[in-house]
């Protein structure tokens, strides 16, 4: 008797894969330089694993190719510019993504990045700016070089400026003793403003 092995693979939709957090300017005196120490969070908002090879991270002027992944339901992964300095900061527990190509090199003052399928499906995008998350009577973001990441409050809402704020996580691996705290946002962990 012939029997059939039928696969199936789960489709993704525009929002399955979003954008969640951002470092597009890392605090340079605590954290490092932003050719190494700039990264993208990913989050898979869909009910199933989604292989993440083949995707693209783009912005107007580079694109990169995500390697071999399989982010599963409710999980967070971590693109960086540089996984060795990445993991040399942030230790070898935050799931990293391979990925080929030229990395996006996000702009300090404001960019726009967009995730694709690997069919060229938009999945995400998001167009920042170095003015989202400025609080009241403050001249500047903590997402704009002051150690804070951006992070997406609804992790399943809109792009919008108002769905954005600066990670409001203080757990800095090298802060100790007198050392003031730095905010190094929080990747491949949930987002700090997610009860914002």
């Amino acid at each position: 008797m012939l029997q059939l092995l039928i696969i199936t693979a789960a489709v993704l939709a525009p929002g399955d894969l979003v954008l969640s957090e951002l470092m597009y300017d890392p605090d340079g005196a605590t954290l490092g330089d932003d050719d190494d120490m700039e990264w993208i969070e990913l989050y898979n908002a869909s009910g199933e694993t989604q292989s993440l090879h083949g995707m693209t991270l783009e912005d107007p002027n580079n694109m990169l190719i995500l390697q071999g992944y399989l982010l599963g339901p409710g999980e967070f992964a971590v693109v960086a510019a540089n996984a060795e300095e990445f993991e040399a900061v942030y230790g070898e527990g935050v799931p990293l993504v391979g990925w080929s190509g030229s990395w996006t090199k996000m702009s300090n003052s404001g960019d726009i990045i967009v995730l694709r399928d690997a069919e060229g499906v938009l999945m995400d995008s998001v167009a920042y700016s170095d003015e989202w998350g400025t609080p009241e009577g403050a001249d500047s973001s903590p997402a704009d070089g002051d150690g804070s990441s951006l992070e997406k409050i609804d992790l399943t809402g809109g792009s919008g400026r108002e769905n954005w704020w600066p990670s409001i996580d203080w757990a800095n691996p090298t802060a100790g003793g007198d050392a003031d705290p730095v905010c190094w946002g929080t990747p491949g962990a949930p987002n700090s403003v997610s009860d914002r």
